[in-house]
């Protein structure tokens, strides 16, 4: 099947060169910057529109202002466009700025032109920006082009960038009408002077990026849209239609080819469309459990008689979970804890249920209430998912006590998907988790998932977690061999955790290294071992969960390339049902 998909998209590639007169994409440098993978990204390739790419909307850091995007006409006549950008938030954010007229002509060689995006600093919002480019041309041959591209840019309260002219770009300039050619003239020395000192970063970035594995360069690509280029090298483009393309899984199923995860000559993937990729914010993490949840606790302050405890779910030590009602008709759950919980547990039982407030995301379960009335047992308040604790619901699956009880690969592969959402968004909040597992995330009866806080999960969850003689329970298990040896925690260790849930999930909630004491589980990873391919799990998944769990955290996947990899293959596995 991977070999007739090849085929297809060579001969198209070379059936009809009539309506190669456009195109638009965004350069590895700029891909990296954003989704931190090193590809061309198309929007528009050989007059082609990608509206698989266009559809999806990419998230810019507050620490990034300046976008770039690539354009070249492939006629032998400068092609005619307009060009606007529309943005929906103006509290947040200053009108956009470009380097080019909103007027002029794409060249016939490939040139860049920016866009600037600069926060004012008065409110934390996401404002989403498009941009829209008109493309007209002559030719009978060729029908008008018109694309929509999307950001979503995200600005930080308090935070503003120097306010400064945006600098004229002599590329973007050479695209745009007569009366720029004097501006750019002027420019030229200071821009010479520009060039040398940002080469001289240039090399040095180049030489960083080097380390990125090649696994950085692929995604699992069912979808016809997305391939891998082999036998080209970085700073090299074949020319269209030549080369050899294949998929990761066919790759991964036909030794000995070579392998997309791990190679020296770190293949070039060339990006025909992008599939739902999301952002994974560079911004440096940060554990909430750390700040104060005085003011949370302020704002979510719900009355007593507000909340009624109705069945008691699951109890533990000194926590308790309950199902109750809120203002007398809303279905919730109330987390609370015992008599026997001292003070330090109360305090940290208040800290790790409130990380989640303020947080706006389908995969995320959010705090809506806290009562403190009874300062030595507070209640705290959360919307309800009737089939409650996945780990617990997976359990009772694989013991038949569960309706319905099979799981398919593709119920597994669905919540993987929106667990991986789940995870983005919080990293987008300059949150590491630290704690991903199946204990904390909630499930409903139409299977949607949701992550939670993971306050309690020690308590409810014992044989999950273990202390190494200095005092602190961690899901030794579940964590990345950098966080138990060095206590590093970072986006990464996140990946390597949602490895583990993967694996969860394909068992249906056995114990990870069930017979490994807790002791021995950082040497047991040192020395290369890691858990077994499931039964239920097929190699597509296993190869997902063997690239989580690689020792050095920069050879990792990003959730970026996850959830690219899963949606495709759940998308593969869907057209089989």
């Amino acid at each position: 099947m991977a070999r007739v998909l090849i085929l297809v998209l060579l001969l198209a590639s070379l059936a009809n060169p009539s309506v190669a007169y456009l195109n638009v994409f965004i350069s590895p440098t700029e891909v990296m910057k954003l989704l931190g993978i090193d590809a061309e990204l198309f929007y528009v390739r050989e007059g082609v529109v990608n509206t698989y790419a266009l559809n999806f909307v990419v998230m810019v850091p507050p620490n990034m202002s300046d976008l770039q995007f690539s354009w070249q006409s492939l006629t032998k006549q400068p092609l005619p466009y307009v060009l606007s950008v529309k943005y929906n938030t103006e509290g947040a954010l200053l009108p956009p700025q470009m380097n080019i007229s909103s007027a002029g002509v794409i060249p016939t060689s490939v040139q860049t032109f920016r866009l600037r995006l600069l926060c004012t600093g008065l409110e934390a919002t996401q404002t989403e920006v498009q941009l829209h480019l008109n493309v007209s041309t002559h030719n009978k041959l060729h029908n008008n082009t018109s694309v929509k591209i999307r950001r979503n840019k995200i600005c930080q309260k308090g935070v503003k960038p120097p306010l400064e002219t945006i600098r004229l770009d002599p590329n973007g300039i050479s695209t745009s009408t007569n009366s720029l050619y004097i501006a750019a003239g002027c420019a030229v020395t200071m821009i010479t002077l520009i060039v040398i000192i940002a080469s001289a970063i240039c090399i040095k970035t180049k030489k960083e990026n080097t380390r990125e594995s090649a696994y950085a360069n692929a995604t699992y690509d069912s979808n016809q849209h997305v391939f891998v280029r082999l036998g080209s090298t970085v700073g090299r483009t074949s020319s269209p239609g030549s080369g050899s393309y294949a998929t990761i899984a066919s790759l991964h199923k036909s030794p000995p080819s070579p392998s997309p995860y791990a190679t020296s000559d770190n293949p070039r993937v060339s990006y025909y469309a992008s599939s739902q990729v999301m952002l994974l914010s560079q911004m440096a993490l940060q554990d909430p459990r750390y700040c104060d949840p005085t003011d949370r606790i302020r704002v979510l302050a719900a009355t007593r008689p507000t909340v009624i405890l109705e069945e008691l779910s699951q109890e533990g030590t000194f926590g308790q979970i309950y199902r109750g009602r809120m203002r007398a008709h809303e279905t919730v759950t109330v987390k609370t804890v015992t008599d026997a919980a001292s003070k330090l547990q109360v305090s940290v039982f208040l800290a790790e249920g409130t990380i989640m407030f303020g947080m706006v995301h389908k995969n995320i379960l959010p705090i809506i209430g806290v009562n403190t009335d009874n300062a030595r047992r507070p209640l705290l308040i959360y919307p309800f998912s009737n089939r409650g604790n996945l780990k617990r619901f997976l359990i009772k699956c694989r013991q038949r006590e569960e309706k319905p009880f099979r799981l398919s690969t593709r119920n597994f592969v669905d919540m993987a998907v929106q667990i991986v959402l789940g995870v983005m968004y919080l990293h987008s909040q300059c949150i590491c988790y630290k704690d991903l597992a199946t204990r904390n995330c909630v499930i409903d009866e139409k299977m949607r998932l949701k992550i939670t806080d993971n306050s309690l999960a020690r308590d409810l969850f014992p044989a999950d977690y273990a202390c190494l003689g200095d005092n602190e329970n961690r899901p030794i298990k579940w964590m990345a061999i950098e966080s138990l040896i060095h206590k590093h925690f970072t986006s990464a260790s996140d990946v390597w955790s949602f490895g583990v849930v993967l694996w969860e999930l394909t068992t249906l909630a056995h114990q990870p290294f069930e017979d490994i004491d807790p002791f021995e589980i950082a040497s047991y990873l040192g020395s290369g071992y890691r858990l077994q391919q499931p039964v239920a799990s097929p190699d597509e998944l296993y190869a997902v969960m063997t690239c989580c769990w690689l020792s050095n955290p920069i050879e990792r996947p990003n959730f970026a390339q996850l959830l690219s990899y899963l949606q495709e293959f759940h998308m593969a596995l869907s057209k089989y049902i």
